[in-house]
C-alpha cells in the first residue's frame, strides 16, 4: 500500500547526471529501491527510500534556515535600493 502513495510524488535529489539539487518524481518502487526521474535532465536513477528520505529531511532543514535568516537578516535601511 505504501509503494502506491510514493508513485508520481516529487522529492528533492541530487541528481548524479546534471549534478543538481532537483525535483525528481518517484516513477516506481519495488520493496525499498525506489526509481527516479530528474525534472532537470529527464535521468533515471534508483535509490534506497531511506536515502532519499533523508536527503529530503535534510534539504527541507536548509531551506528553512535560509528562509530563517531572510526574515530576520535584511535590514532596509542597510541595503538601499
Amino acid at each position: 500500500m505504501e509503494r502506491d502513495q510514493n508513485v508520481g510524488k516529487m522529492k528533492i535529489f541530487s541528481c548524479p547526471t546534471c549534478q543538481a539539487d532537483t525535483p525528481h518524481i518517484i516513477r516506481g518502487q519495488k520493496g525499498e529501491t525506489l526509481a527516479l526521474l530528474c525534472s532537470n535532465c529527464s535521468t533515471g536513477s534508483l535509490v534506497q527510500s531511506d536515502e532519499l528520505c533523508l536527503y529530503q529531511l535534510h534539504w527541507e532543514e536548509e531551506l528553512r534556515q535560509i528562509l530563517g535568516t531572510l526574515e530576520h537578516g535584511v535590514d532596509d535601511d542597510k541595503y538601499p535600493d
